[in-house]
């Protein structure tokens, strides 16, 4: 019995020896497709969108290297449109005063926490959809993510407006049916 044992230890330690190289490899892919990502954002710059008249519109911001392009990102988002972009009739639905509490990447899945003035959109539905579409489009923007849970306050559940949207799990793009 102790040869057995002795043998599958000896065969275990081979195993390990093959798999290593191979798990070296995939970490150094992941790794340069992170770069990738990140050396594209900056060229072509960050995607964030605003809204003009019924539409989203996809403006570009600069990507700085020593920031995560999420958190770039969702506070280009938060800042609303620049004056030039405004007197070409870019707007947001998002309310002043909103603030990015956290951020958690899962996978290609993020989680953004706002704070409460999210909830304090001051209109019906169709400035929450697009409010919404802003927040989605712009995180599923960022290469690598996929999916964005919107949590307001810690809340992981959240029922937006008289509408009665609830946010109750991760939403893609295909999700808002536009």
């Amino acid at each position: 019995m102790v040869d057995s044992f002795d043998m599958k230890r000896k065969r275990l330690k081979v195993d390990l020896k093959k798999f290593i190289p191979f798990v070296i490899v995939l970490l150094l892919a992941g790794g340069s497709s992170f770069w990738l990502w990140q050396s594209r954002a900056q060229k072509e710059g960050l995607g964030v969108y605003f809204v003009k008249g019924d539409a989203l519109i996809r403006v570009s911001r600069p990507a700085k290297g020593d920031v995560p392009l999420l958190r770039q990102a969702m506070a280009a988002l938060l800042a609303g449109p620049g004056p030039e972009e405004r007197d070409s009739g870019l707007t947001t639905q998002l309310p002043s005063g909103v603030k990015i509490r956290l951020i958690k990447l899962e996978r290609k899945m993020a989680i953004v926490d706002l704070s409460r003035e999210l909830e304090h959109y001051g209109g019906g539905s169709a400035r929450l959809e697009g409010m919404i579409a802003q927040i989605v489009y712009t995180a599923t923007g960022v290469p690598g993510i996929d999916k964005i849970w919107i949590w307001v306050e810690g809340e992981k559940e959240v029922v937006l407006g008289g509408e009665g949207l609830v946010l109750d799990r991760p939403l893609g793009r295909q999700d808002l049916g536009n």
